[in-house]
């Protein structure tokens, strides 16, 4: 079966990855791209059904629709979404509390997956620091967390160091915060360096993305995977089902 997806900020570096993506699936098809300003060349050789900058254009021809664009913009789009009954999916960072409640309350019209990374390797690392945490809980360590990404990164620390911060205090029971600090430089894609740090001895656990089509594979498989769900609230790690 071919899956159709809507792709939000088409034009954008993720957008034009996972618009590559798509192009290669077996299983999916590019349906259209929204875009803020028009016109916009297509990209790619799998040029869009419709090319828009309206979504009340796009949404109601798609299966499911991936969202990155703005963080401003993200809880207009899954309000939308949820109006035509489409799967929505973001990986749009920097989301404010407000937004997150919105992709909450529309998760019980749709299937919502909000994440802050798609890269499928990277659920690992989360069991990997959360376990660490939890098993340092009661040492003497101090934990930091390190992020670097390229120098047109708006938000620090990226929405990915929190998250592994929150698995973090899931495996210590809120013990120990993590330490923040980012780096924004040069064309860096994205690495984490997770720092344990005891007397005389540490332990770094490290996640480096060389290649951005690695979070655009992770976005599509995660949407394909989301369009074949009831409604309801997820996460990456329930991509791969890991509890």
């Amino acid at each position: 079966m071919i899956t159709t997806i809507g792709l939000i900020g088409y034009a954008g570096r993720m957008g034009q990855a996972i618009a590559r993506a798509i192009e290669t699936h077996p299983t999916a098809r590019l349906g259209g791209g929204l875009v803020r300003t028009l016109p916009v060349s297509p990209m790619g050789k799998d040029t869009p059904v419709i090319l828009t900058d309206k979504p009340e254009a796009l949404f109601p021809q798609c299966d499911v629709l991936i969202d990155f664009t703005h963080a401003n913009a993200t809880a207009s789009f899954a309000k939308l979404a949820a109006q035509y009954g489409k799967p929505f999916l973001s990986g749009t960072t920097g989301l404010d509390q407000e937004t997150l409640a919105t992709l909450r309350e529309v998760s019980a019209t749709i299937p919502v997956l909000h994440t802050t990374n798609t890269s499928l390797s990277l659920i690992v690392v989360k069991r990997m620091a959360k376990l660490a945490a939890k098993l340092l809980k009661d040492q003497d360590y101090d934990i930091a967390i390190h992020d670097k990404h390229h120098k047109w990164k708006k938000d620090a620390p990226s929405g990915t160091a929190l998250t592994l911060g929150q698995a973090i205090l899931e495996g210590n029971e809120g013990a120990k915060p993590p330490a923040y600090s980012s780096t924004r430089a040069g064309s860096i894609i994205g690495e984490h360096d997770i720092l344990f740090a005891g007397t005389g001895e540490s332990i770094t656990i490290a996640h480096e993305v060389t290649d951005r089509h690695v979070f655009a594979r992770g976005a599509v498989q995660a949407a394909l995977w989301l369009a074949m769900q009831k409604r309801g609230y997820y996460m990456m790690d329930d991509v791969l089902d890991v509890a």
